[in-house]
């Protein structure tokens, strides 16, 4: 899948010329003039990444930075400030409002080709830390969440735990004490029995991925692949 990247400058030459040469390089390219069309944009597209302009008017681009970083919705779209304002407390400033990189006009466009590819690739590479996966058995682990071939399914914080942990470390079988010293909090008492009963519950959650979870007689639980 193509990575669609929103232009925004108000500049339509500028506009133009980073368009043609982006669409070249096999991205999808979606421009704005303005931080309102712009929002617009964002609102309606699947946005992966925003090359952003500082020096707009009514609202500049600091401003419109500032906005996203505050959404839930937009927070994690990587920005890369490209903008004439090359003073260090500008540059500064763009970082701290939490863009992923500044570029200063005029620049080469091999250089904007660049620094796209490194953001693109490091988000990527983020977002992948941040997931765990089994064919259609996907854990999310900043938002704690799991869905099984799309769908949600709710567990309690230690089942999430003791599954995250057992796939984390495919085919590394964990005893029932190890579990209980990792997932439950300290100074707990629990029985051994307690990690049978949460994983026999969470193996009815997932479905058809629940047999992957086998037991070693004698020594614990894995994750089979």
């Amino acid at each position: 899948m193509k990575a669609r990247i929103l232009i925004v400058d108000d500049e339509p030459d500028l506009r133009e010329i980073l368009a043609y040469n982006l669409e070249s390089d096999a991205y999808e390219v979606i421009c704005a003039e303005s931080a309102l069309d712009a929002q617009k944009a964002v609102e309606g597209n699947n946005i992966d990444l925003i090359l952003l302009d500082v020096m707009m008017s009514p609202k500049s681009g600091f401003e419109w930075a500032s906005e996203l970083k505050m959404d839930e919705r937009t927070k994690d779209i990587p920005i890369i400030f490209c903008t004439a304002k090359t003073m260090e407390h500008d540059i500064l400033k763009g970082f701290s409002l939490g863009s992923d990189d500044y570029i200063c006009k005029p620049f080469r466009i091999s250089e904007v080709k660049a620094r796209i590819k490194a953001v693109l690739s490091r988000c990527y590479n983020e977002r992948a830390e941040q997931t765990l996966r089994f064919e259609g058995l996907e854990l999310n682990m900043e938002k704690k969440s799991c869905t099984v071939d799309g769908i949600d399914v709710q567990f309690s914080k230690l089942e999430f735990e003791i599954l995250a942990l057992l796939i984390s470390k495919p085919g590394q079988v964990f005893s029932r004490e190890e579990i209980l010293r990792r997932i439950w909090p300290d100074n707990t008492m629990v029985l051994d029995r307690t990690v049978d009963v949460n994983i026999t519950r969470i193996r009815k959650k997932i479905g058809p991925y629940g047999s992957k979870i086998r037991t070693r007689f004698g020594y614990g639980y894995f994750f089979d692949t």
